[in-house]
């Protein structure tokens, strides 16, 4: 019998494995979107987050979360490798994905010409994001 590679350490910590090479990859593209246009306006992530004027409210929403669960969720859980920090990562990426399905969605119906690539390639990071720690997260025995 092949024991997983997220089995639970004796220590209760969680291993990894090559998996964690995926979810670093994934906040690397998060940061590099994050210097993209994300809206029709020219804003990159950076600005969305820090409130530039005229974006609406769901893409500074989700470059917050992201911000906070992909990027120092994902930094927090792969330092420390403890179980609750998988679960509140995985649970926090899934939320802001569905969020950033909504951003792309407002700036898709708002009168200017949609979301620029960073948004797009946001999402899909978080998207990865939520796959690898809900993964973890439901192979906890």
């Amino acid at each position: 019998m092949t024991e997983s590679s997220t089995a639970p350490a004796p220590s209760g910590r969680v291993d990894f494995g090559p998996g964690a090479l995926v979810a670093a990859v994934a906040v690397l593209v998060l940061l590099l979107a994050a210097v993209l246009p994300w809206t029709g306006l020219g804003a990159s992530g950076w600005e969305v987050v820090l409130g530039r004027p005229g974006v609406t409210g769901l893409p500074r929403l989700f470059g917050t979360l992201a911000v906070v669960f992909g990027v120092v969720g994902t930094a927090v859980t792969l330092l420390t490798g403890r179980w609750p920090a998988v679960f509140v990562t995985a649970a926090g990426c899934t939320i802001t994905s569905v969020t950033g399905l909504w951003a792309i969605w407002s700036q898709n119906t708002s009168a200017g010409t949609g979301p620029g690539v960073g948004l797009w390639l946001a999402l899909l990071a978080m998207i990865v994001l939520a796959a690898r720690w809900a993964s973890y997260a439901f192979s906890r025995r």
